[in-house]
């Protein structure tokens, strides 16, 4: 994410850069992200905002907290003469602008849109340790166990668990 936030990009990069920012910040799908507009945004009690919307591809109702850099981004890219929340972008052309960021930020592997969706189930949640059930409903899952193919282990996050795991069994005082 850090290769792609620079300035200097043209505008239609820009824009491309910015909505796959905030599709990495709310794990939403390209279909979905396309169709947000003002009545799937929703405060909590204490005032926080959320995007609440179902699923075109499942009509599963995701529910998920805008952080502070998707609320920053939604500012950046919101435009009152439209409905939508975001600038539609033709999807081949997204894909084509996303291919164009990714060389010229020099990052080696390719990414598509549907990476966002993986970004935000690996990096943005689960290594912070959201639970894979929450972040299966955020995703609009039906099942933890297609979150679950979302979901990759990193190094940092497995030796954090170990970590974990040997203080947890150093607080037993086993003796063995």
């Amino acid at each position: 994410l850090k290769a792609l936030c620079f300035d200097g990009w043209e505008a239609d990069l820009e824009t491309a850069r910015d909505v796959f920012l905030f599709a990495c910040y709310t794990g939403a799908a390209y279909c979905d992200l396309m169709a947000l507009n003002s009545e799937h945004l929703v405060r909590d009690d204490e005032g926080a905002l959320w995007l609440k919307f179902s699923r075109q591809k499942t009509g599963v109702l995701c529910r998920v907290k805008l952080l502070p850099e998707a609320l920053q981004l939604m500012n950046k890219l919101h435009d009152e003469s439209r409905d939508t929340l975001l600038p539609h972008i033709n999807y081949m052309a997204y894909q084509s602008h996303l291919k164009a960021l990714r060389l010229r930020a020099g990052i080696v592997l390719p990414f598509t849109t549907h990476t966002a969706r993986h970004t935000f189930a690996t990096l943005i949640t689960l290594e912070q340790g959201v639970p894979i059930e929450t972040v299966s409903k955020m995703l609009g899952h039906s099942t933890v166990r297609m979150t679950e193919r979302y979901a990759k282990v990193t190094p940092q996050k497995l030796f954090e668990e170990f970590d974990r795991l040997i203080a947890f069994t150093e607080d037993l005082h086993l003796t063995i």
